[in-house]
């Protein structure tokens, strides 16, 4: 399996705090264990709880980089790390027998000495971890920032007009990225190396450049194309800067009957099994709360574009007022009337798209994929979007990096980005990166995050 890929190399501070973590929490689990019984646990129950931890850090943001030690921050982590301690000892303690029922019972024939041993044996463990692995995080966080992440800026060498559009497509990006601009008139051996991570090179022959970007490089600084760049630092394929199709079909990934697209629909299948049992008592509710509210019709299905281009039928919990659509198709909007009360709350968890599960379970969609459109509006999107048709190669999702990456598009100039991330995930589709746009999801699921229109 090929390692070197950008989203993996751009995430190798959060890899290494993931690795670390795991090996710290583990190996001082088994440490305390043996300390107490002269004897080390269960591996797999090891196994299951530093891996419980090591996900629940991640969707809690644990991981992320911080810029500078500050109250606010320290505060903010010592919360995340004693959510994760009350969520890791609620779990621990319900599979045990219901623990905390300990406040009102009292019978000695329901809970023995031993379950209660262990189970303060288990809040100890998870205070003495939460302790360490806050302290060691932060102070990783801090290491790693003045070691790793000093050297932000970038020279963009080119145009002034290719410069200003270029500024303007990573404006919006989480990534903080420095540009300056350099004049293709300019002499590159000119260019300052400090703090300057590397060189872009715009819409000009490098041919009578070849030599000064070869020692440039001899100085330690990167020299990438412009598309070349996109795709490293910012995880997109922006169509709009390619200068020919084959610039984009030799980015794609040959779509054939390969272990990754087995894998990937065997794993679809077990997941959204899960996923629709662990949700059904949730579903149950939503279908109440919409009923009540207007007493409409529960389910809400729609025509649109799969894989090859064909037809799929969707469904999904009914978010709107009945006749919402009585002016025509439109995308929603923010502040949208048509939306009901229920409806604000499971677009604001996603949770209006558990039904399509059914759909992945059917075989039209995955659990990751471009979101399908409906093809009223991607007649129009054909048109003005170049290579939009791209996306059909791939069997659509119900999230994708789209979808974590840029919040809800509700224009072409949204649908523009999210092409480029669409392309970009065609171009590095794999099990690993569908595993981290699952975290990603649930990570938005829970903070609410991302199903608002921007404008």
């Amino acid at each position: 399996m090929n390692i070197n890929i950008p989203w993996i190399i751009s995430r190798r501070r959060k890899l290494i705090a993931i690795i670390l973590d795991y090996l710290i929490i583990s190996s001082l689990y088994n440490f305390i264990f043996y300390a107490e019984f002269d004897t080390y646990p269960i591996r797999i129950v090891t196994t299951s709880f530093v891996i419980f931890w090591v996900i629940v850090s991640y969707i809690l943001g644990r991981y992320s980089s911080v810029a500078k030690l500050s109250i606010v921050c320290i505060l903010k982590d010592l919360f995340k790390t004693f959510i994760l301690i009350v969520l890791c000892n609620l779990i621990y303690l319900s599979i045990n027998w219901g623990y905390p029922l300990l406040f009102f019972w009292n019978s000695k024939s329901f809970y023995n000495l031993e379950l209660r041993e262990l189970s303060n044996l288990f809040i100890r463990i998870t205070l003495y971890l939460g302790t360490l692995s806050f302290i060691f995080q932060y102070s990783f966080k801090l290491l790693t920032n003045n070691i790793i992440d000093q050297k932000k800026g970038w020279i963009f060498y080119g145009s002034k007009e290719k410069f200003d559009q270029i500024s303007n497509e990573v404006s919006f990006n989480k990534k903080k990225i420095i540009l300056t601009w350099l004049s293709h008139i300019d002499n590159l051996e000119s260019i300052p190396i400090k703090n300057i991570k590397g060189v872009i090179i715009g819409d000009f022959s490098i041919k009578e450049n070849v030599d000064i970007i070869f020692k440039l490089k001899l100085k330690g600084l990167k020299v990438e194309s412009l598309l070349t760049w996109f795709e490293n630092e910012l995880h997109r394929i922006p169509t709009h800067i390619l200068d020919n199709k084959f610039q984009l079909i030799e980015r794609l990934k040959p779509i054939e009957d390969n272990y990754q697209i087995r894998a990937k629909r065997i794993g679809d299948i077990f997941v959204s099994i899960v996923l629709i049992f662990i949700t059904s008592p949730l579903a149950i509710l939503i279908i109440i709360l919409i009923f009540i509210e207007d007493q409409g019709p529960l389910f809400y299905s729609q025509i649109r574009t799969g894989i090859n281009g064909e037809k799929i039928n969707i469904v999904k919990f009914r978010s709107m007022k009945i006749n919402a659509e009585k002016d025509g198709i439109q995308w929603s909007q923010k502040r949208d009337q048509r939306i009901t009360k229920v409806g604000k709350l499971i677009r604001a968890t996603r949770l209006d798209e558990l039904p399509q599960l059914l759909c992945v379970l059917e075989g039209s969609m995955s659990l990751i994929g471009p979101r399908p459109e409906r093809p009223e509006i991607e007649s129009k999107l054909l048109n003005e979007l170049p290579y939009y048709n791209y996306r059909y190669i791939i069997r659509p999702g119900i999230s994708g990096w789209a979808q974590v990456n840029y919040p809800y598009g509700a224009s072409i100039s949204d649908t523009k980005i999210k092409l480029s991330f669409d392309i970009y995930y065609i171009k590095h589709s794999s099990i690993l990166l569908d595993i981290l746009i699952l975290f990603k999801t649930i990570k938005l699921v829970l903070n609410a995050k991302g199903s608002n229109p921007i404008k």
